[in-house]
């Protein structure tokens, strides 16, 4: 009863520290969140995607074909509340809430000591890594919830032999297939422990084995299959060898010396991946400045404590020292969980890396349990309050950057796309005066807002729905549908038309009377101008 109770808290302060200003945080609503949002309601409604695709594998939106989770599980809510940024966020929120949960049953599973497990829980709960990325409709903590939960299955497996949870587990690993592109090789990871310990320690016949492996890696061969069916690109523009500096670093030194065999694709990666690999470990990363997408990241907003940090060597120590008899599945975790952010081009990924969070905080726990059986008991309550102490500062220095200095920087209003709200609210105002609004896409896929914040009939933009071929980065765009035109051009000023750009767009015009500008801001910055052409 002691120990429910407290895990009960644990789930009380998360969700406290979770709902703490949840209607200005995140700032605004970004382009992604409002494609899985929008999808969820086009679903709904039609039972097919914006493109007219009847219940997809993928989300095609920008070209990038998202995996389609999220905007299922989203759904009931949508349903139930209507399609607002709330209602597109629940499933999320919840995730956040709930994750201590996941992270006590797994932490419990491998280490068998509450105390280490209540600890994961507590530090999972007020991380800023899992909780801030929580807070938006992102796939990623949906992926690494069901992950956990896969993991926490198949040590149930390993431990009982009852073939239930395999069962289950393979249920779980599907569907967190169908979540974000991180589950691959934490699932495929999962699955080759569990050949290994098979053929290492079971005593069952051969085929018995090969029937259990088959269980386990049958969902893997499915989601392969409708991987082979869509043939996204987005995910091979992702990839490093496809970034712009990595072939001109081989170009350049072939100018400097001509030789292939030494400066080519596969010795460049050979170079390359292991450092982008080691990053993830790195404190820069990990304590200073996360993710380099001021969306996710910013520098004052540590994904780890210095404090955590510092125990993960801690633990490390203790682990190899005590070997717990679950060790090998532990490293496996987390030597699996920055290796899909590491093949893309992208510096620093927290949110292509956060399964990473689950291990390191098990490798915490441990470490901090494990150091205060050490220590003589007269001296525990003060290495203990200390300890606390220090921890508290720096994750609470986080949270405060995090809810009242990071919504007022300009770069941050900027990476959350903010704007188009207003700028949908002024599109209503004024729908009949216009025939047509030209709109920039300069700041991404100003459709996609439309589309959500006018709630726009599924059915009839599904007629409309055309994607251009993709961009060197696997991004399509849409430029038109209704009276919306997506080619922002003042060159030729069209009778009733309204021209929405950046101050850019306008501040250096002489063609253009710069008084009868209308503006739309968020906080202190101006992010849309507008020209009205009414004549």
């Amino acid at each position: 009863m002691r120990i429910k109770a407290i895990l009960f808290s644990i789930v009380l302060l998360t969700a406290a520290v979770h709902l703490f200003k949840i209607n200005s945080l995140p700032i605004c609503l970004n382009a992604d969140e409002a494609t899985f949002g929008y999808n969820s309601f086009s679903i709904l409604k039609t039972g097919k995607d914006e493109y007219g695709m009847m219940l997809p594998l993928r989300l095609k939106s920008f070209g990038d074909y998202k995996l389609p989770l999220y905007s299922y599980l989203s759904i009931p809510f949508i349903g139930a509340f209507g399609l607002s940024e709330l209602s597109t966020r629940i499933l999320a929120i919840l995730i956040g809430i709930l994750f201590p949960l996941a992270a006590y049953f797994l932490t419990k599973e491998l280490f068998e000591d509450e105390r280490v497990a209540l600890l994961s829980a507590f530090l999972s709960g007020v991380s800023p890594w899992i909780q801030t990325i929580a807070r938006q409709a992102h796939e990623a903590p949906l992926a690494v919830f069901l992950l956990t939960i896969t993991a926490t299955l198949l040590l149930k497996f390993i431990k009982t032999n009852d073939r239930r949870y395999l069962f289950v587990f393979s249920i779980f690993e599907f569907v967190s297939l169908f979540a974000y592109h991180l589950s691959r090789p934490i699932a495929f990871g999962m699955v080759l422990y569990l050949v290994f310990i098979l053929y290492k320690g079971s005593k069952q016949k051969l085929n018995t084995k090969v029937a259990l492996i088959l269980i386990a890696a049958v969902p893997l061969l499915l989601f392969t299959f409708t991987d082979i069916l869509y043939n996204p690109t987005r995910l091979k523009n992702l990839a490093f060898y496809n970034d712009g500096g990595f072939k001109l670093e081989i170009k350049q030194k072939l100018l400097e010396k001509n030789l292939p065999l030494f400066y080519n694709p596969v010795t460049q990666a050979l170079v390359t991946l292991p450092n982008e690999y080691i990053k993830y470990f790195s404190p820069e990363f990990l304590v200073e400045h996360g993710d380099v997408n001021n969306r996710f990241g910013y520098p004052g907003i540590s994904l780890l404590t210095i404090v955590e940090y510092l125990f993960i060597f801690v633990g490390l120590y203790f682990l190899f020292k005590k070997k717990p008899k679950h060790l090998s599945f532990l490293v496996t975790l987390t030597l699996l969980a920055p290796l899909a952010a590491s093949l893309t081009l992208f510096e620093y990924s927290a949110t292509r890396s956060l399964f990473l969070v689950i291990p390191l905080l098990m490798i915490i726990s441990y470490g901090v349990v494990s150091l205060f059986d050490v220590i003589p008991k007269k001296f525990q309550r003060v290495s203990m309050s200390l300890l606390v102490s220090v921890f508290l500062f720096f994750n609470f220095m986080s949270w405060d950057f995090y809810f009242f200095h990071y919504p007022q920087r300009a770069v941050a209003v900027r990476s959350w796309q903010c704007g188009y709200k207003e700028l949908t609210r002024y599109v209503s105002d004024t729908y009949d005066t216009f025939d047509r609004f030209n709109i920039t896409t300069r700041n991404g896929e100003p459709y996609i807002f439309m589309l959500f914040y006018s709630k726009y009939p599924p059915e009839k933009y599904q007629k409309q729905a055309k994607l251009s071929p993709p961009d060197e980065y696997g991004f399509g765009q849409v430029w038109e549908f209704d009276k919306y035109d997506f080619r922002l051009n003042m060159d030729k000023k069209t009778p009733r038309t309204s021209y929405v750009g950046f101050p850019e767009h306008f501040e250096t015009r002489k063609d253009i009377d710069q008084a009868k500008i209308k503006k739309i801001t968020v906080g202190t910055e101006e992010i849309f101008w507008i020209y009205e052409n009414a004549e």
